[in-house]
């Protein structure tokens, strides 16, 4: 049995069988502000592993400095077989692994073309990335931008192709407000079900 606090061990072969079977990327969840400290354990293990990053520059009164910032926090992605997954699963810095819903399996694997367009993304743009839940109509969101920041409705329409959406606010006596889509933030991720606008 794999021992994940011995990093001088290696992962890269570690199937019952010494089978090595196809790998594919998946996503793991780990404690806030620990991706890049989860990132240095797993190459010493040997998983490639990929954080999403963006480089920024902030400009200061005085100074300008680059950061790194994390687009998606407290999300690593791996690269490994499928019977990797469950050695992986044990290690105690490993706190779940993303997977569809009613999905049975360990964890759902994430196609390699969409890990690319995301790096080549985060890697080429000199816009500000976000990354925003699926939204559903139904759903309960809050406005984190601009002068309604704070305000919370029930999402009433999605318009994909000018990319925005309406907000149902109660306290306005129903009215639709139209927002883009980075602007609202999911409240609540189990408020998915489709009801009556007005």
């Amino acid at each position: 049995m794999y021992n994940c606090n011995n990093e001088k061990a290696s992962f890269v072969n570690c199937t019952n069988d010494g089978i090595d079977s196809q790998k594919f990327w998946y996503a793991v969840v780990v404690q806030m502000n620990c991706e890049k400290s989860v990132s240095s354990k797993l190459t010493k293990l040997g998983i490639l592993n990929y954080v999403a990053i963006q480089r920024e520059t902030h400009q200061w009164s005085d100074r300008r400095k680059r950061i790194d910032r994390i687009v998606i926090p407290m999300i690593v992605f791996v690269r490994i077989t499928a019977r990797q997954v469950y050695e992986l699963k044990k290690c105690s810095f490993i706190l779940k692994f993303l997977k569809y819903p009613g999905v049975k399996d360990l964890a759902t694997p994430i196609p390699d073309e969409q890990i690319e367009r995301l790096k080549y993304i985060l890697n080429n743009s000199n816009a500000k990335v976000s990354i925003i839940a699926s939204l559903n109509v139904g759903d309960m969101v809050r406005v984190i931008k601009g002068p309604l920041k704070g305000i919370e409705g029930e999402l009433g329409m999605i318009d994909g192709i000018r990319q925005v959406v309406a907000i149902r606010l109660y306290m306005l006596g129903y009215a639709y407000i139209e927002l883009s889509k980075d602007c609202i933030e999911l409240v609540d991720a189990s408020s998915t079900n489709s009801r009556e606008t007005l």
